[in-house]
């Protein structure tokens, strides 16, 4: 059973928290930074201006991500945050799975680009039908961890009204 007090160890499941960040920081300084160098075709004034505003979304969101990690997860903030993440993530999924095969140019690193099992994946799957399934994979895993972290939640609320009366 788990621990329903509000002072439990964080969930493991706390990791997608860095997670979003690994993923989306990169791309959030690169988009805000030098927009023309995203792994897209034909940008224009208008989507360069689009892409700095992603990145400064990704940079926002990643720092507070960094510094939602380590707070307990009955937080009423938190919770809204992973609710926001949780979103953007299955929307942004959504949309990559749904991308024609030639938006993204992707040049790998040469220790993947030279891995035959690498390019025998990207034969049979898009750069953004993978994008696509990351950003799924994450959202699921902050839906796992929303359900997994509701014990402390009502053990805060438990409490709250214990001190109340």
């Amino acid at each position: 059973m788990a621990d329903a007090s509000p002072t439990a160890a964080l969930s493991p499941y706390n990791v997608f928290w860095l997670v979003h960040v690994i993923m989306e920081l990169p791309m959030g300084i690169l988009a805000f930074i030098s927009p023309a160098d995203l792994p897209v075709r034909d940008l224009t004034p208008s989507t360069v201006l689009l892409a700095r505003a992603l990145g400064a979304f990704l940079i926002a969101s990643s720092i507070s991500s960094l510094l939602m990690f380590s707070l307990p997860d009955f937080l009423p903030g938190k919770r809204a945050a992973a609710v926001q993440l949780l979103l953007f993530h299955a929307i942004v999924s959504s949309i990559y799975l749904q991308l024609e095969n030639d938006v993204l140019h992707v040049q790998l690193p040469a220790v993947l680009a030279n891995s035959s099992y690498v390019q025998e994946i990207l034969s049979k799957v898009s750069m953004s039908s993978i994008v696509g399934i990351l950003h799924g994979v994450l959202s699921l895993l902050i839906t796992v961890w929303w359900q997994a972290t509701i014990p402390q939640v009502k053990g805060a609320a438990q409490m709250a009204h214990a001190k109340s009366q």
